[in-house]
């Protein structure tokens, strides 16, 4: 049905209201929801209902999608001599229907923009992404020249309505997502409280006096502060490894690329577990267990890890690069290791090609295409990455994957 665009209500008031119904859509989330969720694929499910597609207009490529004969209302033709008032003067004429390509949210075709035209605009229609235009003209004043002036004049005012639009809309693209995470941060916290996890439970890390000899000086550290996160399963409280502790473990291990600068030589011909050796040694000279004077371990070939109840809350993978079907193979076996419900590891490549670059960006769009990614946090040129996983096999469970790629002599 036709309507006369751009004149229901205001975008700021349309914005607001749709920013308001998600923060009450989020408000009235179950507790026992939320706390089961992936916090990220949560975000990103309001996100993506707070985003608005700006319209875009495809002016250059309107055409004349139907035309038909019709009697048209000629009382207002200022080339007339005849003027009958507001009495209808139907005469013999001609209607075409222009059809102009269109993208973005149909909705918006209502709503006025901040900045309008006061002169306002024909009657159009939608229609799987065309905006239709109808023009009409007496066939006894037909006038190629004129009526190309006609529609070009309406199709470029509608042109520019949609882009004074198209600005408030990024305006509220760019400002809602901090809207949508405080609210979800305000209810996540909430549901934690109503839920009795608020204690704090920890990992049993202690930093030892010195570091390792080879390691460059970092500010010492107190035991860290782990916070519980919430199981799906009645929300018994699970140990997290702090975050501030995982950002420093993943620092000692990337000061290794320092001492195989520095020792070229010493690292030319170790395979993975011997490497591997490396890492657990300057990692444990910066933390002793409770109990055996070690954190770190090892478990098999080539990973290391960090137990608690019998199960690995981190864990770290050595693999040399040897193509991307490889590296997500190491991927998967990466995330079977880990069941705790906030997890943190690292996928530790070894590069002995010449083109670090290449192999960089082949891991990221590894991680970024497999079936678990779900968002990736930082990347850099060197290689090193962060991503939010979700296993399929176990939802609402979040791994922190951190990629660090290293660079070994031939």
């Amino acid at each position: 049905m036709a309507f006369t665009p751009f004149c229901e209500g205001d975008t700021f008031s349309t914005f607001r209201n749709h920013l308001e119904k998600l923060k009450q859509e989020i408000r009235a989330l179950e507790n026992s929801y939320v706390l089961r969720t992936s916090p990220t694929e949560l975000e990103q499910h309001f996100l993506d209902k707070a985003h608005i597609e700006p319209l875009a207009l495809l002016t250059g490529q309107y055409y004349i999608e139907d035309q038909k004969s019709r009697q048209v209302d000629a009382r207002r033709d200022p080339n007339r001599f005849f003027f009958p008032g507001d009495r209808p003067y139907h005469i013999a004429g001609t209607e075409l229907t222009v059809a102009i390509p269109f993208e973005g949210d149909p909705p918006l075709w209502r709503i006025r923009p901040s900045t309008w035209d006061s002169c306002g605009h024909p009657e159009i229609d939608l229609r799987d992404g065309l905006v239709l235009l109808r023009v009409q003209f007496a066939d006894d004043a037909a006038e190629p020249s004129r009526l190309k002036r006609e529609i070009d004049g309406q199709v470029e005012r509608l042109g520019e309505a949609v882009e004074n639009l198209r600005r408030d809309v990024e305006q509220h693209n760019a400002s809602a997502p901090a809207t949508v995470r405080a609210e979800l941060e305000i209810k996540r916290k909430q549901a934690q409280a109503a839920s009795g996890a608020v204690s704090s439970i920890g990992i049993p890390i202690r930093r030892r006096d010195q570091p390792a000899t080879y390691v460059a000086p970092v500010t010492r550290r107190t035991l860290p502060i782990c916070r519980p996160a919430p199981s799906r399963d009645d929300f018994k409280p699970e140990p997290v490894l702090a975050e501030a502790e995982y950002q420093h473990i993943i620092s000692v291990i990337r000061s290794l690329s320092l001492v195989i600068e520095r020792n070229p030589a010493s690292f030319a011909t170790l395979d993975e577990e011997s490497v591997r050796d490396h890492i657990l040694l300057q990692l444990n000279g910066h933390y002793e267990g409770a109990a055996t004077g070690e954190t770190f371990n090892s478990n098999g070939k080539t990973d290391i890890l960090i137990r608690v109840e019998g199960r690995n809350i981190f864990i770290a993978e050595c693999k040399y690069w040897h193509g991307p079907k490889k590296f997500e193979e190491a991927i998967d076996q990466l995330l079977g290791y880990l069941t705790w419900r906030d997890c943190k590891c690292s996928l530790i490549v070894f590069n002995r090609q010449k083109n670090p670059s290449a192999v960089a960006q082949k891991m990221h769009e590894t991680m970024a295409n497999h079936k678990g990614h779900r968002k990736t946090a930082s990347i850099d040129a060197t290689g090193n990455g962060r991503y939010v996983f979700v296993k399929e096999s176990d939802p609402g469970r979040e791994i922190v994957v951190t990629t660090l790629l290293f660079d070994i002599p031939n």
